[in-house]
């Protein structure tokens, strides 16, 4: 038994690591940072999310210049960095400041890119970016914590009832009943051989007879 408490006890804890990972993976992850975009190149920040999601964005070029900034899906992403722009970004503005909102519609990684022209001075761009939705990584982590745990926990259930089953199928030690002092002859004093009586001595020589006989 005492194996069965240590997988469970072990069970537990792993089964409270995962519920805190997962409440980890849910909060939001929230960017706030000032960036610099060379001239004719790119930034791009990427979130990964399980399930949907919401996305928000407040963007501002600190030298009032107009800059592009693009949301893509996976897809959309792989298009734009191969230069065929096939398929159409969830999100395009152009401006000096440009601020957004919108939901994700599921699971997969989203690219939020913020595009510096070539003809003009290099971007100095404050991010401030709000992605609300389960985190991939964490969220799969917490997952396989949590899983292991419940598995653990089921596992120790089933021995500590196979240990029970055995514990009722065992044959109970038999014990006779002690013996009877009023009922064994042995050990009755009344029942008891009486040890043989002492021989009677032996009689004393008796005087022959007088027959007046004399002996000169």
């Amino acid at each position: 038994m005492k194996r069965v408490y240590f997988l469970v006890a072990i069970a537990i804890l792993q089964i409270i690591a995962g519920s805190l990972l997962l409440l980890g993976a849910a909060q939001p992850v929230r960017i706030s940072t000032d960036i610099v975009v060379q001239s004719g190149m790119y930034h791009q920040d990427e979130f990964g999310i399980l399930g949907t999601g919401q996305m928000s964005g407040n963007l501002s070029e600190l030298q009032s210049q107009s800059f592009d900034v693009f949301v893509f899906d996976d897809p959309g992403y792989a298009s734009f960095r191969d230069g065929s722009n096939s398929l159409p970004p969830l999100f395009e503005k152009s401006g000096t400041h440009i601020v957004f909102d919108f939901g994700l519609a599921g699971p997969g990684n989203y690219h939020v890119v913020i595009v510096g022209s070539p003809t003009r001075q290099p971007l100095q761009v404050h991010v401030e970016l709000t992605v609300v939705g389960l985190k991939t990584g964490d969220t799969l982590l917490a997952l396989v914590v949590l899983v292991g745990g419940l598995g653990l926990m089921a596992a120790s259930l089933m021995l500590s009832v196979g240990a029970w089953r055995r514990a009722l199928s065992a044959p109970a030690p038999t014990s006779e009943p002690a013996p009877d002092p009023a009922s064994d002859p042995a050990s009755d004093p009344v029942a008891d051989t009486a040890p043989d009586p002492a021989p009677d001595p032996p009689a004393a020589p008796q005087d022959p007879p007088d027959d007046n006989t004399r002996i000169y």
